[in-house]
């Protein structure tokens, strides 16, 4: 048999203690005990007794109010139903016509709903914090009303002055509603803190040791000694902007602890669920360019973090499903910002054998200090197992790196082992050679990343995408475009890919004064656009600026390009003014200013 609720009754006036013991008598698993005290008082007792071991409280209007400020099991309300009131006026009637409605917004918001619905003109006085209610009082003995129908409060204030009064009081019904609602939380706060019991219980079981912090870092759950949760709190507590997922490495009495750290909000607060595992550190970390992350690491950064994983198209997810079984090296080609990350991240999940790590290795960084680690014999990842290496910005090798690279892969029989992918950004790349080395030495599959200008029937999909997302990241809530604003932004070819476009919806939704983006705003992000584009085109990057000036400004450098691109037009205004994006009057304006 179930344990009884113990449900704790405080009743501010004498009358509603009678109407709860007797509706407590009809619910046989309830058991109860009830008070008579108002305010400040119930206040006490609630305060006072709350802790003997009782599921909930019942009381009414300010008395529940102050009750909750004290307590942290449920205070239910004894509501004032419309019934309540509509049996209250109509007691009044037998006696006068002549009477007014006095209390705080519990009563009086109901009572105003009666009124309305049935055409009763009675008059009704709303008290809150700032009212005199004595003064009211006056007021309407004044006014001759011969009785005030009020809440407990008010009564008793009436009473002094010798006013006729009806108090408005919660019916059965009402009362026995607060305590089948008193009931209802009650199981299910029982039923919730038995399953954080078994739950608690069968973590502390686990084999994995684990601590639950808050943000304080005190501890929440554990199934590890006290010292050791203590240890990795303070340890935990000196790391600063940590992310929705960590690994650090933590001594504790000569032992080093390998420590999984995963963010988890829950109702807006914060805890920190911790994995610990005894491990030996890996000899090269992040700063070397070379990241180590575990299939589970993959898939949640794939679905959180890669912002531009929704805009793999299906035919590049296709093709990735096709080449899968057949190949072992895959080489994804395409302009900077063409998402090919995200693609190489999609094939690594796609894989069923070679996919317990993947290891990021910058080809920018290639030096004789990486080299060293990749080959070396003990714990290298060129001579680990069941693993895909991914190679980023591949083109950036020398061809004597690459020719070692293929030369390792193929005597060490790599390929047996686990699979390779490598990024390759054609902009700007001058030798070809390295990458058809790489497809046909290393018979590799080749995906295509198509850039945003062959994209374009795509691209206002893709907008409002990154536009939502931009809303979220800078709590703004832009609608969308003005119509001539979305053509003059879909017009532009985009020759930064996902990278410029994000970057400038973002500036686009930072500086947006209304709900939607007006063509003005575009004209002048696209302008600057166009300018950095046209910078970089012709090359002025090591350019010295002619204007004397200590620092120079935005208008010093657009002014400087101009110079520069209109040199090369051979003093043609009509040519430079089209070539940059500009209008002749932009243009005279940049060149007449000294």
């Amino acid at each position: 048999m179930s344990a009884k609720i113990k449900i704790l009754g405080i009743a501010p006036y004498e009358e509603l203690n009678n109407s709860m013991s007797i509706v407590s008598n009809q619910f046989k698993e309830v058991e109860s005990d009830i008070y008579t005290a108002d305010l400040e008082e119930g206040q006490q007792i609630a305060a006072e007794l709350f802790g003997n071991s009782y599921d909930a409280i019942i009381s009414r209007g300010g008395t529940a109010d102050l009750i909750r400020q004290v307590v942290s099991i449920p205070v239910i309300d004894v509501s004032i139903s419309i019934y309540d009131i509509l049996g209250t006026i109509r007691l009044a009637r037998n006696y006068t016509e002549n009477f007014a409605i006095v209390g705080y917004a519990s009563i009086t918001e109901t009572a105003h709903l009666l009124c309305d619905i049935l055409g009763y003109n009675i008059k009704i006085i709303t008290l809150d914090e700032l009212t005199d209610a004595s003064m009211t009082l006056d007021i309407l003995a004044d006014e001759n009303y011969e009785m005030i129908l009020c809440d407990a409060i008010t009564n008793r204030l009436a009473l002094t002055k010798s006013i006729n009064t009806i108090l408005i009081t919660s019916g059965f019904e009402s009362v026995k509603h607060a305590y089948q609602e008193a009931l209802t939380i009650a199981r299910q706060l029982k039923r919730v803190i038995h399953e954080k019991l078994v739950l608690e219980e069968s973590l502390k079981q686990q084999k994995q040791d684990f601590v639950i912090f808050d943000e304080s870092f005190d501890v929440h759950a554990a199934n590890v000694s006290h010292d050791l949760s203590s240890s990795t709190a303070k340890f935990l507590s000196t790391k600063k902007d940590m992310t929705d997922e960590n690994q650090y490495y933590h001594t504790f009495r000569n032992r080093v602890y390998m420590i999984l750290v995963k963010k988890i909000v829950v109702y807006d607060r914060i805890y920190f669920s911790c994995n610990l595992k005894i491990s030996t550190p890996p000899i090269i970390n992040n700063r070397f360019g070379i990241f180590y992350q575990k299939r589970p690491e993959v898939e949640e950064i794939f679905t959180t973090k890669l912002l531009f994983t929704q805009f793999i198209q299906d035919e590049t997810k296709r093709e990735l499903q096709r080449v899968n079984n057949f190949y072992s090296a895959l080489i994804i080609v395409g302009e900077t910002g063409t998402a090919k990350s995200s693609i190489a991240y999609q094939a690594f999940l796609n894989q069923e054998m070679h996919n317990n790590q993947l290891i990021s290795i910058d080809a920018k960084l290639m030096n004789d200090k990486m080299w060293k680690f990749l080959v070396n014999p003990t714990n290298g990842p060129l001579v680990d197992e069941h693993n895909t290496l991914l190679f980023q910005n591949v083109e950036q090798l020398s061809v004597r790196d690459a020719e070692q690279l293929i030369t390792i892969v193929k005597n060490t029989k790599l390929l047996q082992r686990n699979n390779l992918l490598f990024t390759y950004n054609t902009n700007n790349v001058s030798e070809e050679k390295i990458y058809n080395r790489l497809l046909f030495e290393l018979n590799c599959a080749s995906i295509y990343a198509p850039p945003l200008k062959e994209r374009k029937h795509e691209l206002s999909v893709i907008t409002t995408l990154l536009l939502n997302k931009m809303n979220i990241e800078c709590n703004k809530e832009v609608i969308g475009f003005d119509p001539n604003a979305l053509k003059e932004f879909l017009a532009f070819e985009w020759p930064g890919n996902f990278n410029q476009l994000q970057a400038a919806i973002k500036e686009l939704v930072i500086n947006s004064t209304t709900h939607y983006i007006s063509e003005h705003q575009v004209i002048q992000l696209l302008r600057k656009e166009r300018l950095i584009q046209n910078f970089s085109d012709s090359h002025l990057g090591s350019f010295t600026l002619q204007t004397k000036v200590e620092k120079p400004t935005l208008f010093d450098y657009s002014k400087e390009i101009i110079l520069n691109v209109l040199e090369q037009n051979n003093g043609n205004q009509t040519k430079t003014a089209e070539q940059l994006g500009i209008s002749r009057t932009t243009l005279w304006r940049y060149l007449k200013e000294d």
